[in-house]
């Protein structure tokens, strides 16, 4: 067989089976006042959202979405989309950061303690300043976590969730 007709060929599978799950599917989209982007959150995601009650936070798995009806289909639960009065992100970024800066004060210390142990000049020491750098980076690496734990959006006016349903109808 050809090579050239081999490629083509190959080529044509590969955007067939790419373009079949672009043809429409089902989503929350949280859209926000005076913004043209809005935020998807597919099927599958772990949702954390609290309720118009206000009793406490949820986190479940959305399994499905219904349009008709506007439900949010948790495993359990099939909850009305009214009825979620505000949704709860982690925030990624500061566990990253905060691992990093501990790292960092660690190894500051680390490098000062070997310095001064093998440089051999009574004049360098481990010094007070070290180890304030390596307590500063590691007491700040800890507690920036814990200060932006989470990110809670409120839903009102300003923000609103709308399930997408971008499948072709079925006639």
């Amino acid at each position: 067989m050809n090579k050239r007709l081999l490629n083509i060929l190959l080529g044509f599978v590969l955007a067939c089976c790419t373009l079949v799950p672009a043809f429409g599917q089902k989503f929350l989209a949280l859209e926000r006042y005076g913004k043209v982007k809005n935020i998807r959150i597919p099927i599958g995601t772990v949702l954390t959202y609290q309720l118009r009650d206000g009793q406490g936070w949820y986190t479940a798995e959305v399994v499905d979405l219904n349009y008709k009806d506007t439900l949010v289909i948790f495993p359990k639960i099939a909850i009305p989309l009214r009825e979620i009065s505000a949704l709860r992100y982690d925030k990624n970024w500061s566990k990253g950061i905060g691992k990093s800066l501990s790292l960092f004060g660690l190894s500051w210390s680390a490098i000062a303690l070997v310095g001064t142990l093998t440089d051999k000049n009574p004049e360098t020491n481990y010094e007070l300043s070290d180890a304030i750098v390596t307590g500063s980076a590691c007491l700040t690496g800890f507690l920036l976590p814990q200060i932006f734990k989470y990110k809670i959006v409120e839903l009102g006016k300003r923000k609103r969730l709308r399930i997408m349903d971008t499948r072709p109808s079925e006639r």
